[in-house]
């Protein structure tokens, strides 16, 4: 029903109702690029320097970072529509958060706090013209509808309580595992797996 207030903070806005798909920017694909290949990379150097110090307590920052992920992606359906449910109620940019989380927690587990600062410090650098990139793309695509939608909800700081969002055009999302596998988030599952497998490995060397 369109302007409904639902439970959960679980809100779509439809691409439709505000015009075609607008092309990302060169400097939008490469920002991101860069943003999609920073943690794995880190994470890679930190294996090969040195033997995980195997600080367990880096693990729940992986499995809350990648959890985060996966309930993002499972509301995200990009270029089509303005997604506000889920995770986006709560914060605007959880895929970013949750990669966060989880290569600090990778990092932490290596024991290399030289390393994790330099990632901080790079991930600074990096997400954010990241993601002012990405919401001059979705300004672009939604307009107003997004404006109204920024105003509530952090950009990456966690709110605990979901946002209230009352749009024009709205309707409900609902977080289905299809989606996930669409936007490929099942694969940082598996590449979590092959980094533990690789940390065991690095151990034996």
């Amino acid at each position: 029903m369109p302007g409904a207030v639902l439970p959960a903070g679980q809100y779509v806005c439809s691409a439709n109702s505000f015009g075609v798909l607008i092309p990302r920017t060169k400097k939008e694909i490469w920002l991101n690029r860069v943003r999609v290949m920073l943690p794995p990379a880190f994470v890679l150097v930190a294996i090969a320097l040195r033997k995980p110090a195997w600080n367990l307590w880096g693990i729940p920052l992986i499995v809350l970072g990648e959890s985060l992920r996966t309930w993002a992606a499972g509301h995200l359906v990009k270029d089509e529509r303005l997604t506000i449910g889920g995770p986006y109620a709560h914060v605007r940019n959880p895929l970013y958060l949750g990669s966060l989380l989880n290569t600090v927690g990778f990092l932490l587990v290596l024991g290399d706090w030289l390393l994790a600062a330099i990632f901080l410090a790079h991930a600074i650098a990096i997400y954010l013209p990241t993601v002012k990139q990405e919401e001059d793309y979705l300004r672009r695509m939604y307009g107003e509808a997004f404006e109204a939608y920024r105003k509530l909800v952090p950009g990456i700081v966690f709110r605990l309580a979901p946002a209230k969002v009352d749009i024009p055009d709205v309707s409900a999302s609902h977080f289905n595992w299809r989606q996930v596998i669409e936007n490929t988030e099942h694969r940082t599952w598996v590449a979590l797996a092959v980094l533990f497998a690789l940390l065991w490995a690095r151990e034996a060397l």
